[in-house]
């Protein structure tokens, strides 16, 4: 396929996004369905490199500055671009038909898909940096001009630690290109091999680690995440939990443990300390809340716990895990908001105290309590459900390397099912309120985004392989540890069972073959 494919993905998007002005000011729904084909055209076309991969687009931009248009897709980036066309096309159909300034409501969308995208194909440092810092104003916007009661503090709370995030990384891109001993080279194959000084490496890991753990975030750096979460309308917080925020995961697997792997190896005991603290404080702090949406941004928080326990682990297995993590739990936040903007667009609130009885069929919200339910399930971990193989690969591939943290994360998934059962017992059952239980049902159309990701997360979960088999090749590359698996069976042959020498702390590393990896089972 053509290396123009990879140019396509970002200017379907961009021409809708300036084509929206064109149409009538007084026509939401024509603008939301224009909005809605262009990212939908977008995972056509991603599922289509899916199919045939297209070659690395390369083409000079500014040479003398190290930056260069440089594009392409690999196991890590594709699976996340078609995550992201998914949800901006499933936040698209959930924003209302009545849309106020609708114009401008769906291009601020589909910049913020440009830059998210952007940052997923870029194979040069400095044009990921400048999509990491495009995505930050029309999502601050968004809030600021859509969000709730509070917006304006939730908007400039989200700007600051933004602001902070990407300056972060701009000086720790600079860093990595102007210390490497080999010369001035952002790509991501130079960077690859940079030569730096191992006090260099220090600091830039540690300018790295503050920038994407505010994006994702992390304890103690989520301090814009519980009111933005809380105050941005249903389609932001879509694309901010689902999407936005996995540009720090990839950021730290791509950056801290591909071009900076001995630091990340030394550092990675405190790494796992930091993602079970927030594993454990992100399920505590969801027990205790009273707001649907505040418990869902805590919810997010503690799952972004288990993520950065994975990495740190840096075994194939859990990197498999942690690629798994990041497509699981994109699908169930996304699902988790949609149901919760669908409950309250029909009762006006999203406090749990004022909700009861929603499975009702008859007065309640039957439907959108069912998929609410599946979600919460789904974020619990239980089997059959998305949520469950990413889980179980993180914890079985982070046991060997961290036990202690990986224990701890095992107690915080455990909590994980006590707030979900928490929140369902007083939202979705019990008597209904008769001077308010009078909502009028949701229409299959608004049910539609929903109804959509609910398929997909039970289809991952009856289906795993969908969610690890992406990117075994990229992640058994980048692993800095072994993982020692049970002997394989001698009736059953692992294809390329040689070890891979990896870099690592202390010279070579020698791993062994992901169990992952396709098996030849001889006939009788």
């Amino acid at each position: 396929m053509a290396p123009l494919t990879l140019l396509l993905l970002l200017a379907l998007p961009l021409l809708a996004g300036l084509a929206l002005s064109f149409l009538p000011a007084g026509t939401p729904q024509r603008v939301r369905s224009l909005a809605a084909l262009a990212t939908a055209s977008q995972l056509a076309v991603a599922l289509l490199c899916w199919r045939q991969p297209p070659a690395d687009l390369q083409l000079a931009w500014l040479p003398k500055l190290g930056l260069e248009l440089d594009l392409g897709l690999d196991g890590l980036s594709l699976p996340l671009v078609l995550l992201t066309a998914l949800l901006s096309t499933m936040a698209m159909l959930s924003a209302p038909a009545d849309q106020s300034r609708p114009r401008l409501f769906y291009a601020l969308l589909l910049a913020t898909n440009v830059g998210v995208v952007g940052a997923f194909l870029a194979r040069n440092a400095l044009l990921f940096v400048l999509a990491f810092e495009l995505v930050l104003i029309p999502t601050t916007l968004l809030v600021a001009i859509w969000g709730g009661p509070r917006r304006a503090g939730a908007a400039i709370r989200f700007l600051l630690y933004g602001a902070v995030s990407g300056l972060s990384l701009l000086a720790g891109v600079l860093a990595l290109g102007w210390f490497n001993a080999n010369g001035l080279d952002f790509s991501f194959s130079g960077l690859a091999q940079a030569d730096l000084a191992p006090r260099a490496q220090a600091w830039i890991l540690a300018l790295l680690l503050l920038a994407f753990g505010l994006k994702l975030p992390i304890v103690p750096l989520h301090g814009w995440q519980p009111l933005t979460y809380g105050q941005a309308p249903t389609p932001v917080v879509m694309l901010l939990g689902g999407a936005v925020s996995k540009l720090g995961a990839y950021g730290l697997l791509r950056f801290g443990v591909g071009f900076l792997p001995d630091t990340w190896a030394a550092w990675s005991p405190w790494i796992a300390a930091a993602g079970a603290v927030s594993a454990v404080y992100g399920a505590l702090n969801a027990i205790a809340q009273s707001d649907m949406r505040r418990l869902m941004a805590y919810s997010s928080l503690g799952h972004m716990g288990l993520l950065v326990l994975a990495l740190a682990a840096a075994t194939p297995l859990a990197l498999q895990g942690a690629v798994a993590q990041i497509l699981a739990h994109g699908l169930i936040v996304a699902l988790l908001f949609a149901c919760v903007g669908l409950i309250e667009r029909r009762t006006g609130t999203t406090e749990i105290a004022e909700l009861s009885g929603l499975l009702n069929p008859l007065r309640g919200l039957p439907v959108s309590a069912a998929m609410l339910l599946l979600a919460l399930m789904a974020a619990a971990g239980i089997p059959g459900l998305a949520g469950f193989p990413a889980e179980l690969l993180v914890f079985e591939g982070s046991w060997t390397a961290f036990p202690r943290a990986t224990l701890v994360c095992l107690v915080a998934s455990g909590l994980t099912a006590v707030y979900a059962v928490r929140l369902f017992n007083r939202v979705g059952f019990g008597r209904l309120d008769n001077d308010r239980a009078d909502w009028q049902p949701t229409r299959w159309a608004e049910r539609l985004p929903a109804l959509a990701l609910t398929l997909l997360v039970i289809g991952f979960g009856l289906w795993p392989n969908a969610l690890v088999g992406w990117s075994a090749t990229e992640t058994d590359a980048l692993a800095l540890r072994s993982q020692p698996f049970l002997a394989v069976s001698p009736s059953v042959t692992v294809a390329s069972a040689a070890p891979r020498p990896v870099r690592g702390l202390s010279g070579t590393i020698a791993l062994i073959p992901s169990p992952l990896a396709p098996l030849t089972v001889p006939s009788s």
